[in-house]
């Protein structure tokens, strides 16, 4: 047995358990006068330190002292691409200084680049590169990670990026959740119905490992009819649907996604308010990456009317070398709160219980008795700091399954 004592902090902040809409993101319980103490990694009980001590000492506990300190949950990243290879910093500083993305592109630039970085990496260099961004993550609160494959687009390098993340989850104290985007654009060269077909084909192999099926839905990638197709045949193997959606164009994705049953519905910077209606009536986790919109100087999802209408939001990282390369949660944050209308309470609320809620995960996302032990001591006594002090790292500690890491 291996018991925990986080002592005397001076906030408790979660949210409440469940998939929360409207007002209920904004009613976190925030606790203070109590300490937490963890048993195998469960939360045993929140309560005043001098009710927990004499436990504690009889099971010969861990004592961090947080006092002066905020414990909030672990983050749960629900939308990332940590596994690829290669390094696009030269057209991050080209795009600065002008150049147009058609330009880069042209030069061989673009997701091609990072295509052929990867497929020329081994299992080894991959795991090696993203064993150190997950300890960049982990070292941010980061406790929970959704990973997607999608920079092989062959069968090879799609199973390679996705065996990738099942060893990592072994290894790592970080929970991978992996996803499988074949369909995440076309080959250069290659016909888009033949690539389908191949898509297709990997599923069964893919869905060995993967959780979800997720497709580029999106104007000049995959159609919502083709995405329907591809994300049918994963169904069948077990995988569940989620869509990157309405990044750059409203297609139909969302009415697909709606079809589908998917999970999650990843972008959202445009939607119109017949979309947000439809998504208002399922429980699709709506994710939205404002990383990217900042990074790319393209809108915001509309967060505010999202969750004014009722649907489950969620914020995610996507981090990525094309758009996002910042694996920060709490920035994450920052960027809803300052550019999305929403409140520091709702962006906690979004980057842990509801994109638990996302990932289809349980016991995770909240800090109560009878949940895992996921949380960040924080370098403030006001969690809202994470939020209102932007740009900073304010994870004092981390800890995963009550384990210090």
């Amino acid at each position: 047995m291996t018991a925990l004592l986080v002592k005397n902090p001076a906030q408790i902040v979660t949210p409440r358990p469940g998939s929360l809409r409207g007002p209920e993101l904004a009613d976190l319980s925030v606790r203070s006068g109590r300490s937490i103490y963890v048993i195998d990694g469960v939360i045993q009980d929140i309560a005043p330190f001098e009710d927990l001590q004499n436990r504690a000492e009889s099971d010969n506990a861990i004592v961090i002292d947080a006092t002066g300190k905020a414990v909030v949950p672990g983050f749960i990243d629900a939308h990332s691409h940590v596994v690829f290879g290669g390094n696009r910093a030269d057209e991050f500083a080209l795009r600065t200084a002008g150049a147009s993305y058609e330009e880069i592109a042209t030069k061989g630039g673009g997701i091609a680049n990072t295509v052929r970085a990867t497929r020329e990496a081994s299992k080894a260099e991959l795991k090696s590169i993203a064993m150190d961004r997950l300890n960049r993550a982990l070292r941010q609160g980061t406790t929970t990670m959704e990973v997607k494959s999608g920079y092989g687009l062959d069968t090879a390098t799609e199973l390679k990026m996705l065996e990738v993340v099942a060893e990592l989850n072994d290894e790592h104290p970080i929970d991978l959740i992996p996803t499988f985007l074949g369909a995440h654009s076309v080959p250069k060269g290659m016909d888009k119905a033949d690539y389908i077909t191949e898509v297709k084909a990997m599923i069964p192999q893919a869905a060995e490992i993967a959780k979800f099926c997720d497709v580029f839905c999106e104007q000049g990638y995959f159609t919502p009819a083709e995405s329907l197709d591809i994300v049918g045949h994963a169904r069948e193997h077990g995988m569940l649907p989620r869509l990157h959606a309405n990044q750059f164009h409203s297609i139909g994705c969302i009415e697909a996604a709606v079809e589908m049953g998917a999970t999650s519905v990843d972008h959202l910077e445009v939607l119109d308010a017949k979309e947000i209606a439809l998504l208002a009536a399922t429980d699709i986790g709506c994710v939205m990456l404002p990383g990217v919109s900042l990074f790319l100087d393209i809108p915001f999802a509309p967060g505010r009317e999202i969750i004014d209408q009722g649907c489950l939001p969620v914020l995610a990282s996507d981090f990525n070398p094309g758009s996002n390369m910042s694996l920060s949660l709490q920035m994450v944050m920052s960027l809803a709160c300052m550019r999305m209308g929403m409140s520091v309470n709702e962006s906690l609320a979004c980057v842990t219980q509801n994109a638990a809620h996302a990932l289809r995960l349980e016991k995770v996302g909240c800090l109560e008795p009878d949940w895992q032990a996921d949380m960040i001591i924080l370098d403030s006594p006001d969690y809202r700091d994470v939020a209102y002090f932007y740009g900073e790292n304010h994870a004092y500690a981390v800890i995963k399954k009550g384990q210090l890491v």
